[in-house]
């Protein structure tokens, strides 16, 4: 029984001689005291509040509902030109039915018939002022493919101009139905009212969250004032533009010292839209309000309600990070590299965060997977996998190799085996001896 024991003794020590076990350094991420969840009240038809980095959604309201869009329109007609006019210093002409199409009560940049305007004047007349004679010039020119339609005021220009309008908003819904809209139908580039131009505060959030990650579009959406360049046509007093957008406006009451965009909208059916941005501690919100009606109660204006979701946004929510960027998170023995390299750290390749509530308790345990376990290794290589599953959303990243491992020597390692081989049974031997003269010694007595 003393020669079993003996053995196993001996068999630990050989073992730990080449430790497998892995010194694990990730922590449970735990909160205490959480914060009772204020949700902010929205005075206006329609809303929605996302987190653009974590792409979750913290506040709804009839979001799914169909409404008029009005001026927002302008953010998709925006997307299509960023996109196909990545030369902004190119020139549309301005056709007379551009000009002459929009009603009287709608804004405009003065666009004069048969100037040749840059893009970058165009998208800044559109998305400042929200001027729809610059969303009708835009328009015709991706429609045609350049500057391939006419400029005057006959019949057959008319046509030219309504075939054109028609084709760039089949555009825009190819784009958005691209984008995940799913009730949204454009029939203009500018959201001047039509019973069939509709779409919902969750499609707009999709079309601005999209927009959000274009930086022409964000300069241009931030931008207060802008003045027009003179043209072939234009050489008289400057066109001055001012933002439509309260929240980025300094001395105004809806100002919202965080908010940096995106684009206003309003209609007498529509009532008072937006689609809002804001930028906090490298934090970025988005908030959609549709059909905010017009009132002198500051507390219930569309600013009022974008200030309360985004001060929701930004106080009652944070991230947690769950795995930083080449941060160690396990140290593993290779068992067959030298014993210069073989002390691996397993770095995360990647930051893991998640979006939680103030206070929020989690359990933040993750599921490691080491794919590879032997030498050589090389830095940087890939050698298993980190997944945290977050209240049903799943966070994960590669493992990789902090330094080079190097295989130990074959024949000395398979040399190092057969000594271990013999000291066993040599020190079986020895018990197995010792065990048979302790039995003669016992018979003699």
């Amino acid at each position: 029984m003393k020669s079993k024991i003996s053995l196993i003794i001996v068999f630990t020590i050989i073992i730990n001689l080449f430790n497998f076990s892995y010194a694990t350094e990730i922590q449970n991420f735990q909160t205490e005291n959480v914060e009772q969840l204020s949700t902010p009240e929205v005075f206006a038809d329609s809303a929605i509040l996302l987190d653009v980095d974590s792409n979750k959604i913290l506040y709804e309201k009839n979001s799914n509902n169909i409404m008029y869009p009005a001026s927002t329109t302008k953010l998709m007609t925006a997307i299509l030109v960023a996109e196909k006019c990545p030369d902004l210093s190119e020139k549309a002409n301005v056709s007379y039915y551009a000009v002459n199409s929009v009603p009287i009560s709608y804004a405009t940049a003065h666009l004069v018939t048969g100037e040749q305007i840059s893009i970058k004047d165009l998208l800044y007349a559109l998305l400042v002022p929200s001027a729809n004679d610059a969303a009708y010039v835009l328009a015709q020119y991706l429609a045609n493919n350049g500057n391939n339609y006419p400029v005057d005021n006959t019949n057959s220009s008319k046509t030219a101009f309504e075939n054109s309008i028609t084709t760039f908003s089949e555009m825009m819904n190819s784009k958005a139905k691209e984008l995940g809209c799913t009730n949204t139908n454009f029939v203009n580039p500018n959201g001047i009212h039509n019973e069939n131009h509709h779409t919902t505060s969750y499609d707009l959030m999709l079309i601005g969250r999209y927009a959000y990650q274009n930086s022409t579009l964000r300069t241009i959406c931030k931008t207060i004032e802008y003045t027009l360049e003179n043209t072939n046509k234009y050489t008289s007093t400057p066109r001055k533009l001012e933002t439509t957008n309260l929240l980025i406006t300094p001395d105004e009451k809806g100002y919202y010292a965080n908010a940096n965009g995106l684009k206003t909208g309003f209609t007498d059916p529509a009532q008072s839209c937006i689609i809002a941005s804001a930028n906090k501690d490298n934090r970025n919100l988005i908030a959609v309000i549709l059909h905010s009606e017009e009132t002198k109660d500051e507390t219930k204006t569309r600013e009022s309600d974008c200030k309360r979701l985004f001060e929701y946004g930004f106080n009652y929510f944070s991230y947690t990070t769950l795995a930083g960027e080449n941060s160690v998170i396990q140290t593993m023995n290779i068992f067959n590299g030298s014993s210069e390299t073989r002390n691996l750290d397993v770095l995360c390749a990647k930051e893991l965060k998640t979006l939680i509530i103030h206070g929020q308790i989690i359990d933040a345990t993750p599921e490691i997977v080491i794919d590879k376990k032997y030498a050589p290794i090389s830095k940087g290589e890939t050698i298993g996998s980190i997944t945290y599953n977050i209240n049903g959303e799943t966070f994960t990243s590669d493992l990789i190799a902090d330094h080079d491992v190097e295989s130990i020597n074959y024949l000395f390692y398979i040399g190092t085996i057969l000594i271990i081989l013999i000291i066993i049974t040599i020190v079986y031997v020895v018990l197995l001896k010792r065990a048979k003269r302790k039995r003669r010694n016992r018979k003699k007595y």
